[in-house]
């Protein structure tokens, strides 16, 4: 039986916190439903442990990138809050996942669930990633079914993913029918966080914009956040040393792991003034370079 310690919202999400034991037994279970999982989960969901993360998506997308004239990018909208349980524990049996993980599972689902409705995971939870990989397994092969039959490329990162397709016509018949499979799976995209169209327009896919035969350069959303935090952060300390440190880990951040892809220009200098401008902060000469 697991135990709750409290939970909260955060940025649209619930958090849980999990009595120590039930921590402990989340963490085993965790390696356990990995095992049973591992061999159905598709290698283009990259947040997986061991599938590549962020980076590897980036840099497989950017290849593609350079070699599709269409591309369609989305966003599951409240991804998290839309899970249907009935769909996660019919999903688990089809994967043969061991009886008493699933029944661990179901548990994990239930319990913050106060409602009762049947619908929703925590964010930020031991078995969330691998449950989110899950989800949306049926679109991963559906993609996989479209790369014969169209000629479809496709990338997933959690609930974020992008289609490429070598004509306007069978990007189409691709995202046809991939809204068939989320309506089966009772979710729907971010009406405001979707791009389809030729990729040499550019677009944003995990904190970095993409167009053809262009080096990544950071998307706006990304920058924006970057000047927020960094907001933040200058608010609270009003402590430039550290707030030029959070500016270097970002910057090693966006170029770490995309040798030769990442654009020149964006070096760290070109980031630093980039936010002590948007912060409008007079700075010395030698404390801006």
């Amino acid at each position: 039986m697991l135990g709750l310690s409290n939970t909260w919202f955060e940025d649209g999400h619930k958090f849980v916190r999990w009595t120590p034991a039930t921590a402990t037994l989340l963490r085993h279970a965790k390696t356990a439903l990995h095992d049973d999982l591992a061999p159905h989960l598709s290698r283009r969901c990259s947040h997986i442990k061991g599938h590549g993360g962020v980076k590897l998506s980036v840099n497989y997308s950017q290849r593609l990138c350079n070699h599709f004239a269409y591309v369609a990018r989305f966003d599951v909208r409240s991804y998290y809050s839309s899970m249907d349980h009935q769909i996660i524990l019919d999903l688990l049996k089809q994967c043969r996942v061991r009886p008493a993980i699933t029944c661990i599972v179901g548990e994990y689902l239930s319990l913050p669930d106060h409602n009762s409705g049947g619908k929703g995971m925590v964010a930020g939870g031991a078995l969330s990633p691998l449950i989110g990989a899950l989800y949306l397994m049926p679109l991963d092969k559906l993609m996989k079914d479209l790369q014969g039959s169209l000629g479809v490329r496709y990338q997933r990162y959690m609930d974020d993913f992008v289609i490429f397709a070598p004509t306007r016509h069978k990007l189409r018949k691709a995202i046809k029918q991939m809204y068939g499979v989320l309506d089966n799976l009772k979710v729907h995209v971010h009406p405001k966080k979707r791009f389809i169209g030729p990729t040499r327009k550019g677009f944003d896919f995990l904190g970095y914009w993409l167009e053809p035969d262009k080096p990544l350069t950071p998307s706006p959303v990304s920058l924006s956040r970057l000047i927020e935090r960094s907001h933040q952060l200058h608010e609270q300390t009003a402590d430039i040393n550290r707030l030029r440190e959070y500016v270097c880990r970002w910057h090693q951040w966006h170029h770490g792991g995309l040798r030769g892809l990442t654009a020149r220009t964006s070096s760290f200098i070109w980031a630093w003034q980039y936010v002590t401008k948007a912060l409008r902060l007079n700075l010395a000469p030698e404390i801006i370079r």
